[in-house]
């Protein structure tokens, strides 16, 4: 008797996706989409449905008010091949309440991210605090007994690294907003 399960096909894996099969393991690279969309109820679901059933994997996602009075600007920074992020953008633009996307190279984008920091601070330390978020160009937004809060933009890079400076410290919590990103005039 003929098994048929040892003439079927074996199953693409969960991480594979359709026309992935033959993109080489290691060509990911970040993308900065931008996403104009009218602003209409369920219209982030519908994107976000999107990025779940093609397993896209976004790093951040911000939305809000463009220049353009109901739509929305959607900046989604993803990590995936060249083909990977083509195939996306495709099926973007078949929802209905998108009006546009650009796919953004690092050298076409202007990129800012922001952050809320709170740090332990005892007394001895609070300068030291204060004078390295000062070289970060962070302000203070609350100065408490035991800790302070700093706000920092700039690009994910300087954000990491003065995350990193403070962790000595002890950092109670980070609020991120993820990546908002516009194109560079060349």
């Amino acid at each position: 008797m003929n098994d048929s399960a040892d003439n079927r096909k074996a199953a693409p894996s969960h991480s594979e996706r359709a026309g992935q099969a033959d993109a080489p393991k290691g060509t990911e690279r970040s993308h900065t989409l931008l996403v104009l969309a009218n602003n209409e109820p369920g219209m982030v679901d519908r994107v976000v449905g999107v990025l779940r059933r093609r397993r896209a994997q976004p790093q951040t996602i911000s939305i809000g008010q463009s220049e353009i009075p109901n739509v929305s600007r959607i900046t989604i920074q993803v990590s995936d091949s060249e083909v990977g992020v083509e195939q996306l953008i495709e099926q973007l633009r078949k929802i209905v309440d998108v009006r546009h996307i650009v796919n953004l190279s690092s050298e076409q984008a202007v990129a800012r991210e922001l952050a809320l920091v709170k740090v332990n601070a005892a007394a001895e330390s609070r300068a030291e605090i204060i004078e390295m978020g000062n070289l970060f160009g962070a302000h203070i937004v609350d100065l408490a007994q035991e800790t302070v809060t700093l706000e920092v933009t700039g690009s994910e890079e300087k954000i990491e690294k003065l995350v990193a400076l403070l962790q000595r410290f002890g950092v109670r919590e980070i609020a991120r907003t993820g990546s908002v990103a516009m194109t560079r005039d060349m």
